[in-house]
C-alpha cells in the first residue's frame, strides 16, 4: 500500500510510514524540502480495526473521516492529501467576472460556469444529483446545496446575496469537479464502492 500510494501521489509528496505506530503520513514537498506544518495522516486503531483520516496543522489534530477498510483508508488519504496540500492556480479573471454579475444575469452565470467547469458539476434552479445546486429563496437570496445520489439536499450555504452566492457556487462546483477527477484517477488502482465515492465527495466539500 505504501508503494502504491507513493507512486500515485508522485514526486510532489512525501509518504512516510511509521509501522510501529500504525501511521501513514503524507507531506507536500518541493525538491528536497518537506513542508511539515500541515500534513495528512491515516492512523490505524488496532483495538476496533478502524482507520482514521487526520489533518494535522501545526501539531493540532483534526479527525476528518473514518474507515473500516485499509484499502479505502489509503485511497482516501491520497485523495485528501492532493485536495488539501496540492497547489492551485486561482482563476482570478473568472472570479472577477462572476463578481460583476447581477441577479438578472443568471444566463451569463450559467454560460460562464459551463465553459469553465462543465455542466455535469452544477445546476442553477433545477435540482441535479451529484452536483452543486443554486436555488433562490422567497426573499430573493440564494442557497447552495449539494444533492446526493439519492436526491437528498446537503446545504453548503444559505441566504447569501448575489454575486457572492454565485462565486460560492463556482468554488464548490470546481471543488466537486476536482474530487470526481481524483476519484476516477484513483479507483483504477483501488477496489472502492459507490458509497466510498460519495463519502469522499462529501469529505472534500466539507459536509
Amino acid at each position: 500500500m505504501h508503494n502504491l500510494l507513493k507512486e500515485k501521489l508522485g514526486e510532489n509528496y512525501a509518504v512516510i510510514s511509521q509501522f510501529d505506530e500504525n501511521k501513514i503520513r503524507v507531506y507536500q514537498k518541493a525538491k528536497d524540502h518537506i513542508y511539515q506544518e500541515t500534513f495528512v495522516e491515516l492512523q490505524e486503531n488496532t483495538e476496533n480495526n478502524m482507520y482514521y483520516l487526520i489533518l494535522n496543522q501545526r501539531g493540532n489534530e483534526f479527525i476528518k473521516e473514518q474507515f473500516n477498510n485499509k484499502e479505502e483508508g489509503v485511497c482516501a488519504l491520497g485523495i485528501y492529501a492532493v485536495s488539501i496540500l496540492g497547489d492551485r492556480i486561482r482563476d482570478i479573471e473568472t472570479q472577477d467576472k462572476i463578481l460583476e454579475l447581477e441577479d438578472n444575469e443568471i444566463k451569463s452565470l450559467n454560460n460562464l460556469l459551463d465553459l469553465k467547469i462543465g455542466e455535469n458539476y452544477f445546476s442553477i434552479f433545477k435540482e441535479k444529483k451529484i452536483a452543486v445546486n443554486l436555488e433562490q429563496t422567497k426573499n430573493g437570496l440564494y442557497n447552495i446545496f449539494y444533492m446526493t445520489p439519492d436526491f437528498k439536499k446537503v446545504y453548503l450555504i444559505k441566504d447569501r446575496e448575489s454575486p457572492n452566492a454565485f462565486l460560492v457556487l463556482y468554488n464548490f462546483s470546481l471543488k466537486l469537479k476536482e474530487v470526481i477527477s481524483l476519484l476516477n484517477l484513483w479507483k483504477n488502482e483501488f477496489n472502492i464502492s459507490m458509497q466510498f465515492e460519495e463519502k469522499i465527495r462529501r469529505l472534500i466539500l466539507g459536509k
